[in-house]
């Protein structure tokens, strides 16, 4: 029914289509997407849908990973297995977007991408890690009130997460950012839930325990290190949020790589 892979994108591809349906959902970075002569961008909050036949093309930052799932095109019959979780996923691929994720999925795409990248053989773990994303996607498409806006005047992501990258080693307030969105704090606090089914707090969290992955995975660095570049008060207090959040110790995440 499905294969799911983790990926870099280049940072030139051509344009393509296939015959299958195509979820990208971005892990760490950034990359633009093309789709049926569509624009728009994919960070660690978004998702693109392909549906099977359309044209699209994406290009990656300097550094970035996705999560590719394919999904079979072909409606499988009512006594086949897994048919009602095909009706389901299927709902997804009905027009090309990108849609925007909510801070638990979020977190269940990050705790995915690592035990993906631990049990990078086991296509079994894999398919039924992206069969659950993908069924959890169509659960919040399917009700109005759950959709989030990718973009709301102000309250870019990808342009506050940019500030928090350039100041990451910095202590940042909900101020702070409120400031770049030039909105008053209680504002910001409120269009900011609205707009990104989370708080302007965890939206933060997130973002360091982003790059602090990333430089776990490709440096030396010693965990106190990462931790003080990272923003994080204490390595002790990286080593419970990285724990809490995405399910492994600084220790445990680099032994599974």
């Amino acid at each position: 029914m499905l294969s799911a892979r983790l990926q870099t994108l280049p940072e030139f591809t051509h344009q393509h289509r296939h015959d299958h349906h195509q979820a990208v959902i971005g892990v760490y970075g950034g990359a633009e997407v093309s789709v049926d002569g569509r624009e728009g961008r994919l960070d660690t909050w978004r998702a693109c849908l392909v549906p099977a036949g359309v044209r699209h093309e994406f290009s990656g930052g300097r550094e970035n990973q996705v999560l590719v799932i394919n999904v079979d095109a072909w409606h499988p019959q009512p006594e086949e297995p897994h048919y009602q979780d095909f009706l389901v996923i299927s709902r997804l691929f009905q027009r090309p977007v990108v849609v925007g994720l909510d801070a638990h999925l979020q977190q269940l795409v990050q705790l995915s991408a690592g035990e993906i990248r631990r049990s990078a053989v086991d296509h079994g773990i894999r398919d039924h890690l992206a069969t659950a994303i993908l069924l959890a996607l169509s659960d919040r498409l399917g009700e109005e009130r759950n959709r989030v806006p990718l973009r709301r005047a102000g309250l870019d992501p990808e342009t506050l997460r940019r500030y928090v990258l350039e100041n990451l080693g910095q202590r940042i307030t909900v101020e702070d950012l409120a400031a770049q969105a030039c909105l008053s704090p209680s504002r910001f606090h409120e269009l900011f839930r609205e707009a990104m089914a989370t708080s302007p707090y965890r939206f933060l969290l997130n973002t360091r325990l982003d790059q602090a992955c990333q430089m776990l995975r490709t440096t030396s660095l010693s965990v106190a290190d990462i931790s003080a570049r990272t923003g994080f008060s204490s390595q002790s207090a990286f080593t419970t949020a990285l724990r809490k959040h995405r399910g492994l110790t600084p220790t445990q995440f680099r032994e599974r790589l």
